[in-house]
């Protein structure tokens, strides 16, 4: 597998607090959203784990 050619652990810690990072401000602005649109809390939250999900997994680093 190519992928695993590139997977580093000595960077662990630093993906992780990035990760909590980017989901604590992400959280409250995809369920202002949500209240925004007039679908409700719930939506904007299932919108932004579902748009975080393709992303993540369609996105590919060259």
């Amino acid at each position: 597998m190519a992928i695993t050619n590139r997977i580093n652990f000595h960077n662990t810690k630093g993906d992780v607090l990035g990760g909590l990072t980017a989901a604590v401000v992400a959280l409250p602005m995809a369920l202002a959203f949500g209240i925004a649109s007039g679908a409700g809390a719930s939506a904007g939250l299932w919108g932004a784990i579902l748009v975080g999900f393709l992303c993540s997994s369609v996105w590919r680093h060259p």
